[in-house]
């Protein structure tokens, strides 16, 4: 499998603050067309205390579902998508040269079989994590796997000293923040 795929455009839609009590600061949306699904898709970069970005995206037209991050839309064209994705990284690169990035692969879910993937190391974890590893060297980030929950972290080099100390911070903000989360 290879993800050389061109992307698509990055439209950028608004910056969103957010004063809930908890680590994440503020929301910048942006979006995107896929010509071959025929559907716009909504990424959002959650800006969270420790300088990170949590990268989430789903289709528009799900955007109400309770599950819109879970669900499979199946009609192609999901290497372009997740090159579109990756090419926020460099865009909030731009404004944000220390920040770090998350992704967490959401569980699949069926609802014809009733169904919910589990959370160590799901299919779209699989993915995300390939697609990660072939576009993002080791120059500016250490590549780091959370597979208990699916998730992989991209840990921007400038923002630390002691690796191990960012980790454990980042890991706390994140257990915090997303508390339906099984343990790190």
């Amino acid at each position: 499998m290879t993800f050389n795929y061109p992307g698509y455009e990055l439209k950028f839609i608004q910056k969103r603050k957010v004063s809930d009590g908890s680590a994440h600061r503020f929301t910048i949306y942006y979006k995107f067309y896929s010509p071959i699904t025929k559907y716009f898709y909504i990424l959002t970069a959650e800006y969270h205390d420790e300088g990170v970005f949590a990268i989430k995206f789903y289709c528009k037209k799900d955007r109400n579902s309770d599950h819109k991050y879970s669900k499979i839309v199946n009609k192609g064209d999901l290497g372009n998508i997740l090159v579109t994705c990756a090419k926020a990284v460099p865009l909030l690169l731009e404004d944000y040269p220390d920040a770090s990035f998350g992704f967490i692969g959401s569980r699949s879910v069926d609802s014809k079989s009733r169904t919910i993937e589990g959370y160590n190391s799901n299919q779209r974890f699989r993915t995300y994590r390939y697609i990660v590893q072939e576009k993002f060297g080791n120059k500016t980030f250490e590549h780091i796997e959370y597979p208990t929950i699916s998730g992989y972290l991209l840990l921007n080099r400038r923002s630390f000293n002691d690796i191990e100390y960012k980790k454990a911070l980042i890991s706390s903000m994140v257990r915090d923040t997303y508390v339906y989360l099984p343990d790190l």
